[in-house]
């Protein structure tokens, strides 16, 4: 069960990060909001890395 639920929670963070980081941060560039764009790009980031620890750790040790 706990396996199941990984495995949803990684898929959502590989596309939550994917559409952060090129969906939001284009549209945060064309409306000039420096910002949230910078923000945009650092949460993408952060969920990638978040899928890449959770998948290989439910790859070795599920």
């Amino acid at each position: 069960m706990i396996f199941r639920q990984l495995t949803y929670v990684t898929i959502a963070l590989l596309i939550s990060g994917v559409l952060l980081v090129t969906v939001d941060s284009k549209i945060y560039a064309v409306n000039a909001m420096h910002r949230e764009k910078k923000y945009a790009n650092v949460i993408g980031w952060i969920y990638f890395s978040l899928f890449l620890l959770i998948g290989l750790a439910q790859l070795f040790y599920l």
